[in-house]
C-alpha cells in the first residue's frame, strides 16, 4: 500500500500533464512548478541490493609488470574507418554500444584539435562501417549539452537523455527505432545521472536524489513510471561515487562504480552483487597505504569501514559479454595524503595500469598490463569502450593519433598492413574502429 499511493500521484500528474503529439511522435510536457515533491520521492520504494552464495572474487594473485607481453588470449585487430557523417565530423567517441550487425555511437564535434565542443550527436553504423542514421534532434534546448546514450535492445530502441548542468533535475529523454526514427520525446521530471542503462525494458540510471546526497540507481518502468531506488552502498556517502558505470551483456545489466570492488547485477527488482575484485597480493581489497605513518588511525579507521578501495581506474568502463569480463584496476603505490575533508582523502601516487580479463565460462582469470610501446593489439585492448555478444573488443582511434604513432616508432610497432593503412588516412577523417576478438583461456 505504501508503494501504490506515491505511484499513483505520480501516474495523475503525468496524466494531468500531457501534451497532445504530431505526426505521430509521443511529446510529453510538465509544468516547471510541478515537480514531484521531496515527501513524494521518500515513498518510492527502496529495492534490494543483497550479496548472496553466487557472488564470485575474480582477481587472480598475479599481477603483472611492464616488461611483461600481451598474452596469447587476443586475436587480429580490424581496423574500420567509420563512414562520413554529414554536416557533423566527429571529433571523438564518448560511447560505443552494439546490437547484433549495429554499432551505436555517442560522438563530440570539436571546434579544433584542442577538443573543445562544439556539439554532440548519436549515430548508428552498421559493422561495415556504412552511416544508418545521426540522431541529431533540433528541438532539445541548446543550454541541455549533457548526453548520455543507451540501447533498449529487448524494444530495439536506441535512447539519448539530454541534460543541463544547471536545469534543476530535469532532462529530456528521446527513443529511436533501430533506423533512426524518433519514436518519443520525453521531458523527464526527476534528475537523472551520467549513465543509464536497460534491463528487462526498465531504464536504470544512476541519480542523485533530492533527499540524500549519496549517489542511486533509479529504476524507470516501460510506461516512464519510478519503479524504485536502488543503493548499493547504504549510509556511504562519496562526491565521487558519482562516476559509476553500466554495461550490457545481452539484456543482463552490471553495475560497477568507482572506489568499489564490488560488480552489480542490476535488475527491475533491485541488485545483486555477482563479482568482487579482491586480492591482498595484489593491493586490491585492501589498502595500500597501511604501512604509511603519514596516515592517521582514524583516517584508516573510516577508510577500512567504509570498504574504502582507492585503486579502480574508470578510464576503460566495465565491460561485460556473455563470455567475458573486462575492467581495468592501478596498483598504487608511494602513496601520500595530502589532503583530508570531512568526507573524503585527496592524494597522490605512483600507479601501474592494468586489464583483468575474466572468462566466464572457464571461471579463469588473468591480469594484462597495459604496454609502454603500443602494438594495436595493446591500443584496442586498453582503450576499449564496449564488448559484443560475441567477445570482440571494439576500440577508437582518431586519425590524427595513429598518424603520430606512426611518426614515433618508439611509442608503437605495427606491421606493414596497418602502417600502409594510416598512410592513406585523411587525418580529419571520422575515427578508425578497432575489433578484436578475445579467446577463451
Amino acid at each position: 500500500m505504501k508503494r501504490i499511493f506515491p505511484l499513483l500521484a505520480v501516474v495523475l500528474l503525468l496524466a494531468s500533464c500531457q501534451t497532445p503529439s504530431t505526426n505521430n511522435v509521443a511529446i510529453t510536457d510538465y509544468d516547471c512548478d510541478a515537480w514531484l515533491p521531496v515527501e513524494n520521492l521518500k515513498k518510492i520504494p527502496m529495492l534490494p541490493a543483497r550479496t548472496d552464495n553466487t557472488l564470485r572474487n575474480i582477481c587472480p594473485d598475479y599481477l603483472p609488470s611492464y616488461g611483461d607481453t600481451l598474452p596469447s588470449l587476443v586475436g587480429e585487430v580490424t581496423l574500420l574507418p567509420l563512414a562520413p557523417t554529414p554536416g557533423f565530423h566527429i571529433g571523438w567517441i564518448e560511447k560505443i554500444d552494439t546490437d547484433g550487425d549495429l554499432i551505436f555511437v555517442l560522438g563530440a564535434e570539436t571546434e579544433d584539435e584542442k577538443k573543445l565542443i562544439k556539439e554532440r550527436a548519436g549515430f548508428i553504423f552498421r559493422k561495415d562501417g556504412s552511416l544508418v542514421a545521426q540522431l541529431k534532434p533540433s528541438d532539445v534546448y541548446k543550454d541541455r549539452n549533457q548526453i548520455v546514450m543507451a540501447v533498449n535492445r529487448q524494444a530495439k530502441e536506441v535512447c539519448l537523455m539530454y541534460w543541463g548542468e544547471y536545469d534543476g533535475g530535469e532532462g529530456e529523454l528521446l527513443s529511436y527505432d533501430y533506423e533512426g526514427n524518433l519514436l518519443r520525446h520525453e521531458l523527464v521530471f526527476f534528475s537523472y545521472g551520467n549513465i543509464m542503462g536497460f534491463t528487462q525494458n526498465h531504464l536504470i540510471s544512476n541519480l542523485r536524489p533530492a533527499f540524500d546526497f549519496a549517489p542511486q540507481l533509479t529504476v524507470r518502468d516501460p510506461e516512464g513510471m519510478p519503479h524504485g531506488f536502488i543503493l548499493t552502498r547504504p549510509n556511504k556517502v562519496y562526491t565521487y561515487d558519482y562516476e559509476a558505470c553500466l554495461a550490457n551483456s545481452g539484456d543482463e545489466l552490471f553495475y560497477a562504480k568507482v572506489y568499489s570492488d564490488t560488480i552489480w547485477q542490476v535488475g527491475s527488482e533491485g541488485a545483486v552483487a555477482r563479482y568482487l575484485v579482491r586480492g591482498d597480493s595484489v593491493g586490491i581489497g585492501s589498502l595500500p597505504f597501511n604501512n604509511d605513518s603519514t596516515i592517521t588511525k582514524s583516517q584508516r579507521v573510516r577508510a577500512a569501514e567504509n570498504r574504502y578501495v582507492p585503486n579502480i581506474d574508470y578510464n576503460l568502463p566495465l565491460l561485460v559479454s556473455p563470455d567475458f569480463l573486462l575492467c581495468r584496476y592501478i596498483k598504487k603505490y608511494n602513496i601520500k595524503i595530502d589532503k583530508e575533508t570531512e568526507e573524503r582523502f585527496s592524494w597522490s601516487w605512483e600507479a601501474l595500469h592494468s586489464i583483468l580479463v575474466y572468462d566466464r565460462k572457464t571461471g579463469n582469470s588473468r591480469w594484462v598490463c597495459v604496454p609502454r610501446v603500443w602494438t594495436l593489439q595493446g591500443l584496442c585492448l586498453s582503450g576499449a569502450q564496449t564488448l559484443t555478444t560475441d567477445g570482440t573488443l571494439i576500440s577508437i582511434e582518431r586519425p590524427v593519433n595513429l598518424k603520430y604513432y606512426l611518426a614515433h616508432p618508439e611509442a608503437a610497432e605495427f606491421d606493414s598492413k596497418t602502417q600502409a593503412f594510416i598512410k592513406k588516412l585523411d587525418i580529419k577523417a571520422n575515427p578508425v574502429l578497432l575489433l578484436m576478438p578475445l579467446k577463451h583461456f
